[in-house]
């Protein structure tokens, strides 16, 4: 039978072997825009969905999986590389109730050729938007990411009391790093530790490095042996490190958790004096 163009509520089963200039018009103009990369991707599974069914699909792009659709397992897999001119953007991986015959597929790939480009300017946003609001250095958070992301966080506990709790920390014997060895190598202490940071907290936790040596971490939902079990586990690995120890860098740290009524500014006060008055014992018991 000769395959026909067909619309959202004709079987899969007729699919065209092209979409019309009206079709590609219109998934065209719904993909274009979306500068948000999830937004855009919902936005194109939502529209091919209506030719194709689709168990799962996932998108593998720069060392991370992002799952597009969720779905029931199938043993009919297929993966298709994603190309913007001569740059890559990766591969979709479909999950399929049926072995895709040759008319799906050259349907997917004229669907993948209307998704590369809004794909590549949404890549290009998220990227400027990263180091705007990313350290260079450290890859942290920057002051004006921590100043967005905890009057979110604060809003959060105010509506779901779920508990919130703000660490900050600075590095003991840091300026002398700087004096004796120079700011090439106090940056990498800096990127060291940082990335040590991340390690001690959870994946759903956020760091942030605000400027020199002063971080600052953001830990939700959290209860009262967060900062205890953070904390050894951040010194334990410092002291397993091959950098840090070799130019007696430590850290000191300070917490405070939220109360009603608190709002950023008493939280990192808190937070701050904490910090101080553990750096304060520190040199006491020397």
């Amino acid at each position: 039978m000769e395959k026909q163009v067909m619309y959202m509520d004709t079987p899969a089963s007729r699919l065209p072997r092209v979409i019309t200039a009206e079709q590609r018009l219109n998934v065209l103009e719904k993909l274009q825009g979306k500068l948000d990369v999830n937004l855009l991707l919902d936005v194109f599974i939502r529209e091919l969905e209506k030719q194709i069914d689709i168990n799962r699909l996932v998108w593998d792009f720069d060392d991370t999986c992002s799952i597009v659709r969720r779905g029931s397992a199938s043993e009919f897999r297929q993966t298709f590389a994603l190309r913007y001119n001569s740059l890559s953007l990766g591969a979709m991986q479909y999950v399929t109730p049926y072995a895709l015959d040759h008319d799906e597929i050259e349907l997917i790939h004229q669907y993948h050729h209307l998704l590369t480009g809004p794909l590549m300017m949404a890549i290009e946003y998220q990227r400027v938007k990263s180091l705007a609001l990313n350290d260079h250095l450290t890859g942290l958070g920057n002051r004006p990411s921590y100043d967005k992301d905890i009057d979110h966080a604060i809003a959060l506990s105010q509506r779901h009391q779920d508990g919130l709790m703000l660490m900050t920390f600075d590095l003991d014997n840091f300026k002398q790093v700087n004096d004796q060895h120079g700011h090439t190598t106090g940056d990498y202490v800096l990127a060291r530790f940082a990335r040590l940071l991340k390690q001690a907290v959870r994946l759903s936790d956020r760091c942030y490095r605000l400027g020199g040596d002063e971080f600052v971490a953001i830990i939700q939902p959290t209860n009262v042996k967060s900062a205890r079990i953070i904390t050894q586990r951040l010194i334990s690995l410092i002291e397993q490190d091959d950098l840090l120890p070799k130019y007696d860098v430590r850290t000191s740290f300070g917490y405070s958790y939220w109360q009603p009524g608190d709002d950023a500014s008493e939280l990192y006060q808190r937070s701050d004096q904490n910090l101080y008055q553990n750096k304060r014992f520190k040199k006491a018991q020397r």
